[in-house]
């Protein structure tokens, strides 16, 4: 019987053999393909007077890596975009219940059909209603059917960090909304920590943020400490969407938030995507990133703003 054993594990190891050396044959040959080359999409919005600039080519446009020109070739954008709300959504955010629903009904009324999106709310933590989906319909539905919020915290910090880390892991274009007023109650996670989760993915972020007619309307009654509050709130907002590339705006009136997502979403439509192949990595280090675009009118140079993300971590 061992013979009989023997006999069969010889043959299949011939087996093996023959296989591991025909894989071999087939590599020498030029069978094996080669591994692709890494390659990093930059998205961007191209502006002149407040205005959205469009039709541009490939030499309208240089990309510098840390000071340094970098080749690139600019591609159309990554359809469908897998688009998420963030929603804040806490009982301290009352105050902000009619900027919250105006920006609901201008999402429903600007979203474009075709692109995933999903609806995320938070306050002491984060909670996702819908996951993502092309019926947009489906996002105003789950916002519509929110209970009373149970919680007073607006732990902003780490709903975002969350936020990008779920959205980290998906592929093709990347875009996060936030809604919200900016402070922070208890997260465990700091801002600077939230910077760097930023500069370590590839979403952009565009804000909306609540609250603006409020605190105009009280800023007389504030206290020291409660005006600095609103002011790292404010420069919070605004940190996230310069670093990804995106941008904020803080609304006076609530009837100016339709507006707004009619913004964010003209943008997403008219973003722009340089792709290149990215130099050896420091890792750890910041990375720089410029963009220049600029069109020649008359033999002369016409430049143009480009919003776009300020590097990689």
């Amino acid at each position: 019987m061992f013979n009989t054993a023997n006999s069969f594990c010889s043959q299949r190891a011939w087996q093996l053999a023959s296989l591991f050396a025909a894989a071999f044959l087939t590599a020498q040959v030029g069978g094996a393909k080669e591994p692709a080359l890494e390659t990093i999409s930059l998205y961007l919005n191209v502006e002149k007077d407040g205005g959205l600039i469009t039709g541009l080519t490939q030499g309208n446009f240089r990309l510098y890596l840390d000071g340094k020109p970098q080749p690139f070739r600019l591609e159309g954008p990554e359809e469908p975009a897998s688009i998420a709300l963030l929603v804040e959504y806490s009982a301290s955010s009352g105050y902000f219940l009619d900027d919250l629903n105006a920006s609901m009904q201008g999402f429903l009324k600007h979203a474009p059909e075709g692109h995933w999106y999903a609806l995320a709310t938070f306050s002491r933590e984060l909670e996702v209603h819908t996951d993502f989906t092309k019926q947009v319909g489906e996002i105003t539905a789950a916002y519509s059917q929110l209970g009373l919020p149970a919680w007073n915290e607006i732990d902003t910090y780490d709903a975002v960090y969350e936020m990008i880390d779920k959205m980290g892991r998906l592929s093709g274009r990347r875009i996060l909304i936030v809604v919200g007023c900016g402070l922070d109650t208890f997260s465990e996670h700091s801002m600077d920590q939230v910077k760097a989760k930023v500069e370590s993915e590839d979403i952009t972020i565009f804000v909306a943020a609540l609250g603006s007619l409020f605190r105009g309307s009280y800023d007389q009654y504030l206290n020291s400490s409660a005006r600095l509050s609103l002011i790292q709130a404010q420069a919070f907002l605004q940190m996230m969407a310069q670093k990804s590339g995106g941008f904020a705006w803080f609304p006076n009136h609530f009837n100016a938030f339709p507006d707004v997502m009619q913004g964010i979403m003209q943008s997403i439509a008219t973003q722009y995507r340089l792709v290149y192949e990215p130099p050896p990595r420091n890792f750890g280090k910041f990375q720089k990133i410029k963009v220049e675009a600029f069109r020649i009118v008359n033999d002369k140079r016409e430049d143009f703003k480009v919003l776009v993300r300020k590097g990689w971590r």
